[in-house]
Formats: structure tokens, sequence, C-alpha cells
């Protein structure tokens, strides 16, 4: 086999793997883009199962609390009967509010973690360089 045809097979092999890399990359591409949708059609079926049921949950919720301020008007005035319901559920909803409220917090959303991990590795990279 003479130089020029090595020359030209060699050219032919290297061009033949960029273009195997290319459709590899582009059907991984492709793969990754297929898979995130079913992910997130996924993920919006789920979201609007819950607030479905979020919503169901909340109309039970009425209905035991009209029901305990019922109960509670057998031993006392309606008016003291829904005053004590309504003041309980204050108390929950302010409490879960302030937990609420913590976690959204923008010192919450710092990930902390991963800052100590890129801090190791920066100084485990340091020590090694020197």
């Amino acid at each position: 086999m003479s130089i020029v045809e090595q020359r030209m097979s060699l050219r032919a092999l290297v061009g033949g793997v960029a273009e195997d890399a290319r459709d590899l990359v582009r059907g991984e591409v492709a793969l990754a883009r297929a898979e995130v949708e079913q992910k997130v059609d996924r993920v919006t079926a789920g979201v609007i199962s819950l607030f479905g049921a979020m919503m169901l949950a909340y109309a039970g919720l009425i209905i035991v609390l009209i029901a305990a301020a019922q109960a509670l008007t057998r031993v006392m005035p309606d008016w003291a009967a829904s005053l004590i319901v309504g003041g309980i559920v204050l108390l929950v909803g302010t409490i879960l509010a302030g937990v609420a409220r913590k976690a959204l917090s923008p010192s919450g959303m710092i990930p902390n973690r991963t800052m100590r991990n890129v801090e190791a590795d920066a100084r485990v990279i340091k020590e090694r360089a020197a």
C-alpha cells in the first residue's frame, strides 16, 4: 500500500470516527430529551393529582371544623364554639407558616454541603499541586 493510499484510508478512518461520534452524541441528546419530556409529563400529572387531592382535603378539613364547632355548641354558646375552633385553626396555621417561612428563607437555600465539598476538593487540588 502506498503512502497516498495510507493517508486516504487514515482520513477516511478519522472521518468515520468523527461521524460516528457525532451520531452517538446526537442519539444521546435525543434520548435525554425524550427521557426529560417523559419525566416532565409524569411530574405534571403528579402535580395535577396532588392539587386535586389537596382541594379535597381542604374541603374535608372545613367540614370537620364545622362539625367540631357544632359539637361544642352543645356545651357552650355558638359564638364561643366558633371562636375556640377558629382560634385553634389560626394557631396551627401560624405555626405552619413560621415553619414554611424558615424553610423558604434565603439562608435555607444555600447549598452548604455542596459548598463544603467544593472547598474540600479545592484544598485537595492545592495540596497535590504543591
